[in-house]
């Protein structure tokens, strides 16, 4: 049964004048911080929160109205080459990882029951900005981690929510990186690490003020990573590099960019559960491969047109080409139906093979994606006596042409393929998919009753066009449009401020929608199931999904003690789905579902006693459907005629209901500092057990050791040991039929993803 936890939060009637707090107030805020942070009690520095993509002048903290998430920048100092996701797990409440593909560079990032994933697909729920560019991809929206720039981080920020401001996607928050420039990078680093499973990293970044004035910076940095990987036939290499040309004039403000990255990813997926206790570095099929290449140029600018009057506009080219290729098990006469969809492409070879396609048993699946998009936007603001406003208009646009083939193969004693150079008859695809989505926002933000209560009104309407072209025929050919208008409303009260401590009460609701992706238009038919995402079909149009979200919380805190505690609360209308026809086939289909929801409680705390930080948190989760579906799972052994009944109030698969955080770190001396974390998430549904019938995936719990060691004024040291228990423990789950490859002795359908045992790690960095 549904279990409302803020079953109704209203706002009183917002009545006054419409802005933000004076640019008097957020200096004196910030300056605050700043002395808060050279006298010690923080090394984390908070100046202001951005309230949209190309917001750089933002507000004070104390006035945002939801809870505020940044990663410090000592955090981001120590990050190295981890990548974003194991970052943002350890340093925001909340934040939870599900490596459905086995590697710590291709994770779900989920936060309070929404993701971000790179698998084409996945249920995308959280909008993710690079210097306020929106870099969710054009096909399917998914986020290609390993494309972040993190070594490149100057501020790294978590808006929770349904925030408009955002845009598409934005249904349980945003998340917004800013790069380095010339201006805050006056000095050379350059970091080398070495450590287990043959891990050899490098970061660098340089840059600086020139000009005769100082009025122009530059910015040049990079990454190479390269790993063996602790499971089996796993390596992975990532290059990166990002170039900025900045400008700080009287009244502009420019900025050049361009982000560049070739990266070889392999991630074999999860393993059933029974190889797994004979040896946790077993893979079942391999190598499931993926290939991102990146061109990322973008030019922005601001300039002050009048009296605290600001324009900023922005223009982006983002060019990113995927190949996949992926070896699997197969049954020819369970999949032949999967491809009858395909009738309308010809093949003339489809005769020759049809009678000898069911002597092989593996398959190797290959696909090709080129993606470029290009977007522009502009922003004019302004700041009155009692607060601040802006608007701005948006359109982000592309094109992608997907292309995938099936080429039928053998499995070998390692349980990789050979192939056969015959391809699997109607597996061939040919996609083109053109997207526009337009959007106009406005906000404003005031101060009244006395400067102790501030006020938040935005509102976003987006208007979405998706274009699919079919380049073998006709049959996934559409045209599909959406528009909706998405407003927020949020508070906070000042209830009390004595010298450096306060408390504040805020609250918000909000509401924004994703729009149905190519890959979900084209696969949404529950009788002509498609192979995910190996072939598509032209199916009935989805609807779009609508989040609607409210947020009641109170913080506060002084000079050595900050803490945050919050209600949240998400309704997801039209929720998409992927319905699996199996495992073992990768068959199903997409449909609309009539709620989820999201709701729970999030707590932090963070202080700081003398050489001593430390923080904490816990987030309590119910991340549950609300509607009663009958879903497809022939490998579940509970299943009725292969398919399971969800009941409102089952949870959601993959979806820790319990997180905690802890953390600590002391300086010794004042050149060694010594630091301790501990991660814990609670039991998470299988994927495949929608309807909780399963025993769930155990509890996950890791406790990692730091230190950094200061050789010389310019010279560090860091050592790091993480899961330094060495437990074994998993951190996602599904079900499968692993006897079709292993044999009959093999009848457990758990299929796990084991977690990375002990792991050293050693890192040089220089500071010049």
């Amino acid at each position: 049964m549904a279990r409302p936890l803020l079953p109704c939060l209203l706002l009183p009637a917002l009545v006054g004048p419409l802005g933000a707090a004076p640019a008097s107030e957020r200096e004196a805020a910030s300056g605050e911080d700043d002395q808060a942070a050279s006298q010690g009690e923080f090394d984390e520095r908070i100046d202001v929160i951005g309230l949209a993509p190309l917001d750089h002048v933002g507000e004070s903290p104390d006035g945002v109205p939801w809870t505020v998430h940044r990663v410090a920048p000592k955090a981001l100092d120590l990050s190295a080459v981890s990548g974003v996701g194991a970052l943002l797990e350890a340093q925001l409440p909340g934040v939870s990882l599900a490596p459905a593909q086995g590697s710590a560079l291709q994770s779900d990032v989920l936060y309070r029951g929404f993701g971000a994933s790179p698998l084409l697909g996945a249920n995308q729920g959280l909008s993710i900005y690079e210097d306020g560019v929106r870099v969710n991809e054009i096909f399917g929206d998914v986020v290609a981690w390993d494309l972040v720039p993190t070594f490149a981080a100057e501020q790294l920020e978590l808006l929770p929510g349904a925030n408009p401001m955002f845009g598409l996607n934005t249904l349980g928050g945003a998340l917004a990186l800013n790069t380095r420039s010339g201006f805050d990078s006056e000095r050379l680093d350059l970091t080398l690490e070495a450590g287990s499973f043959g891990r050899r990293a490098g970061e660098f970044g340089a840059g600086g003020p020139f000009g005769a004035d100082d009025e122009y910076g530059w910015f040049v940095g990079g990454r190479s990573f390269e790993e063996d990987g602790w499971r089996d036939f796993s390596p992975s290499s990532l290059r990166q590099a990002l170039v900025k040309l900045s400008h700080r004039g009287e009244r502009e403000r420019i900025d050049f960019a361009v982000g560049v990255a070739d990266n070889d990813l392999i991630g074999n997926g999860v393993t059933p559960v029974e190889l797994l206790e004979i040896d946790r570095a077993e893979v079942f099929t391999h190598p499931d491969q993926t290939w991102n290449e990146l061109f990322f140029p973008r030019l922005r600018i601001g300039r002050m047109i009048g009296p605290e009057l600001e324009l900023e506009a922005q223009i982006y080219l983002r060019a990113n080409d995927v190949a996949t290729y992926n070896a699997d098990a197969f049954e020819g006469d369970d999949d032949d139906d999967d491809h009858d969809h395909d009738d309308d492409h010809d093949h003339d070879d489809d005769d020759d093979h049809d009678d000898d396609h069911d002597e092989f048993d593996a398959v190797n699946n290959q696909s090709r994606t080129e993606q470029e998009g290009l977007g522009a936007s502009i922003q004019i603001s302004g700041l009155t006596e009692s607060g601040r406003w802006l608007a701005g208009a948006s359109w982000d646009g592309g094109r992608a042409d997907f292309a995938f083939e099936t080429e039928l193969a053998s499995l070998t004693d390692t349980r990789t393929t050979i192939g056969s150079g015959m391809l699997l008859p109607g597996s061939e695809v040919g996609l083109r998919a053109d997207t526009g989505h337009a959007g106009l926002w406005a906000l404003r933000h005031w101060t009244t009753a006395g400067d102790r209560l501030t006020w938040t009104l935005q509102a976003r309407y987006n208007d979405s066009r998706i274009e699919l072209n079919d380049r073998l025929g006709t049959a996934l050919d559409g045209d599909h449009g959406f528009s909706r208008l998405v407003p927020s409303a949020g508070f906070v009260w000042e209830a009390r401020a004595a010298g450096r401590s306060s408390l504040l009460l805020f609250g918000n609701v909000s509401q924004s929608a994703r729009v149905p992706t190519p890959v979900e238009l084209t696969c949404a038919d529950p009788d002509d199931p498609c192979r995910l995402p190996n072939a598509f079909v032209a199916d009935p149009p989805l609807d779009q999904v609508v989040t609607t979200s409210a947020e009641l919380g109170l913080r506060g805190g002084g000079r050595s003690l900050r803490w945050s505690a919050a209600l949240f609360h998400s309704d997801s209308r039209d929720d998409i789905i992927f319905v699996s026809s199996g495992a073992g086939t990768s068959a199903g289909y997409f449909t609309n579902v009539d709620a989820t929801r999201r709701q729970g409680l999030e707590l932090w705390v963070r202080g700081s006693y003398g050489r001593l930080n430390w923080d904490a948190s816990y987030t309590l989760l119910d991340a549950t459907f609300q509607d009663r579906l009958t879903l497809s799972s022939p490998p579940h052994p509970l299943a009725e005629d292969g398919e399971i009944d969800v009941e409102p109030g089952d949870f959601l698969p993959g979806v820790p209901r319990r997180q905690f955080r802890a953390g600590a770190d002391l300086t010794l001396g004042g050149r060694v500092v010594l630091g301790a974390r501990l991660l814990g998430d609670s039991t998470r549904y299988l994927r495949g057990d929608e309807a909780n019938l399963l025993e769930p995936v155990g509890s996950a719990w890791r406790g990692d050791l730091w230190s950094r060691i200061e050789l010389t004024p310019s010279l560090d040291l860091d050592l790091e040991v993480s899961n330094v228990t060495d437990r074994e423990y998993a951190t996602f789950g599904a079900l499968g039929e692993p006897d079709e490859v292993l044999g009959d002795g093999y009848e457990d359908p758990r299929f796990l993803s084991p977690a990375e045992p002990r792991a050293f790690r050693a890192s040089l960095r220089l500071r010049l």
